[in-house]
């Protein structure tokens, strides 16, 4: 029996967080969901090693997922960090936070719950090939 993968989810909607976390449980993955960005990066400065791929909205109260991002490179250059974005891809990733970030990709809302898994399953698939 294999190991589930670690994903930590921040957007600071709890409704929102609970269907992201509900949808990768039932999927097979371990799921911590925070609303509060500072908590998160509290928790993850703590913990940098346990979590496979940060789930992260791009917009949030007080912090965005770029500044997020950013605090959250300094502890892990490993952890992937998929962001969250109301706009499209093109739009963010051409940004020079976004490459200051370091982040591993973008999906758009609204989220496809059907990709979402397979997705994540690819970013950490590229992690543990290196």
């Amino acid at each position: 029996m294999s190991v589930p993968l670690s994903v930590m989810i921040v957007e600071d909607q709890t409704d929102i967080a609970y269907l992201y976390s509900l949808y990768l449980t039932r999927s097979g993955f371990d799921t911590i969901s925070f609303t509060e960005p500072l908590l998160a990066l509290d928790h993850f400065r703590q913990y940098p090693r346990r979590y496979s791929l940060i789930l992260l909205d791009t917009f949030m109260d007080g912090f965005n997922g770029m500044e997020l991002s950013k605090e959250i490179r300094k502890y892990s250059s490993q952890v992937k960090i998929l962001l969250i974005a109301g706009h499209s891809k093109g739009d963010i990733s051409h940004r020079i936070e976004f490459k200051e970030a370091k982040i591993s990709d973008v999906i758009q809302k609204p989220i496809d719950f059907e990709k979402l898994g397979p997705r994540i399953l690819q970013l950490c698939e590229k992690q543990s090939r290196g």
